[in-house]
């Protein structure tokens, strides 16, 4: 099964929400979790290890940061990659500007495939391989994932993530991911640190017209670290005029535009569809 394929699970299944009590009950305080007998830590601790493992089975490699997010506990969180580290399951790698990075091993895929029940995944983290120009968008996107996660949202996907043979052209344009929501309309997200040109937008937007008219996605979610770049980017958009669909240089009418919200990070993981 190839990685794309590999990654359209509900995430839901992965367990992102807050740790829970031996029952599965409410989220635990502090105060519970100091009263807990051993052999409850010793589970708490075995379900953190898993939700890391199966994180990474996909995402291949996090900064502490992002993982931090995933199980809501900082001081956990570094005792549960050290102890990772220490069994060979993740690597953890120092990266300019003081970064850290921590990537599954071979060994820790294999173990993330028993925890999870799912294919082994033969990919491993690769010292000096972290593409340091996208490593905030790329963590941006996993922070999001977890966020929708935790909402509901499933299937998360990387359209980018597809053997080479399977990629389109270079005329193609991949999202950044699809999702589908609680209420399972199929979306396509694209992640915007900074606004692209008006002419880069055309191109992206007759490609995603595209995609919609063949059913592979319903609607398109622009989604900002802010208010101000959500603003800017709807601007450009609907600036535009017109965008290349089908091959033919089209006038984007309202309906169009339609297909396209435009939302902060935070909005994100509660977004509805527009009624009509």
């Amino acid at each position: 099964m190839d990685p794309a394929h590999a990654l359209a699970r509900q995430d839901r299944g992965l367990g992102m929400g807050p740790v829970r009590g031996p029952a599965g009950g409410a989220a635990m305080s502090g105060r519970a979790i100091a009263a807990m007998t051993h052999a409850q830590r010793m589970a708490a601790n075995r379900e953190k290890r898993r939700r890391v493992l199966a994180f990474l089975r996909s995402e291949i490699w996090t900064t502490p940061g992002v993982l931090c997010s995933l199980l809501g506990d900082r001081g956990a969180t570094s005792r549960l990659v050290a102890g990772l580290v220490r069994d060979g399951l993740v690597v953890v790698e120092d990266i300019p500007f003081g970064r850290k990075v921590v990537g599954i091993t071979l060994d820790g895929q294999a173990v993330a495939a028993a925890l999870v029940g799912k294919e082994f995944v033969a990919r491993a983290h690769e010292m000096g391989r972290v593409p340091l120009a996208t490593l905030e968008h790329r963590c941006d996107l996993q922070r999001l994932r977890i966020a929708c996660a935790k909402a509901g949202w499933g299937g998360w996907t990387y359209p980018d993530r597809v053997p080479v043979s399977k990629k389109a052209g270079k005329d193609a344009h991949r999202p950044d991911a699809l999702a589908t929501t609680p209420d399972g309309v199929r979306v396509a997200l694209e992640v915007e640190r900074t606004p692209k040109t008006a002419k880069r937008y055309r191109f992206i937007l007759g490609r995603h017209l595209d995609a919609i008219r063949r059913g592979e996605y319903s609607c398109v979610l622009y989604t900002c670290p802010d208010a101000a770049r959500v603003k800017g980017v709807r601007a450009i958009i609907h600036g535009l005029g017109h965008a290349v669909v089908g091959g033919v240089d089209k006038k984007l009418t309202e309906a169009d535009l339609d297909h396209f919200d435009f939302l902060s990070y935070d909005d994100t993981p509660n977004w509805q569809p527009k009624e009509h």
